[in-house]
């Protein structure tokens, strides 16, 4: 998914869920979870992209989404644990960029880009949006309703 999907699930985890011993490592589990379901992100044909333009278009995502759940969540929810929320939820891929970006291809960088390789549910880029906004407005929608 992309990187503004996964903070949107972690700030909503971090609104929706009082207690940070819960909260963050369900912010960290959500991550290959919602990996599983068929999407699009930016990763999408990295190796032709090349890695100035891998990073700038990942860098800008990030950044979107960081402020959007910020947008979103901040003004009910503890910055800090927001934060460290959306920072679980992003970690799974920020831990593959030095794989990526800088041919580190050692653990733990190799390990988590050998299991995002085999767990990403593909999908091309107009339905692969879909999905993601369907799954993340659900998701979003029902930590809501039950907090």
């Amino acid at each position: 998914m992309t990187a503004t999907a996964h903070a949107i699930i972690g700030g909503a985890i971090a609104a929706s869920v009082p207690n940070p011993a819960i909260g963050i490592p369900l912010a960290a589990l959500s991550h290959p979870i919602a990996d599983m379901i068929p999407h699009w992100d930016f990763g999408v044909g990295w190796k032709k992209k090349g890695k100035t333009i891998l990073f700038l278009e990942s860098f800008a995502d990030l950044s979107f989404g960081v402020a959007l759940a910020f947008l979103l969540f901040g003004n009910s929810t503890n910055p800090l644990y927001l934060f460290l929320c959306i920072f679980m939820s992003e970690s799974w891929d920020l831990l593959q960029m030095p794989y990526l970006l800088f041919n580190w291809k050692f653990p733990p960088f190799s390990t988590f880009y050998k299991f995002g390789h085999k767990t990403n549910g593909k999908a091309k880029m107009l339905w692969g949006i879909i999905t993601q906004v369907a799954s993340v407005t659900g998701l979003v929608l029902v930590l809501r309703a039950i907090h």
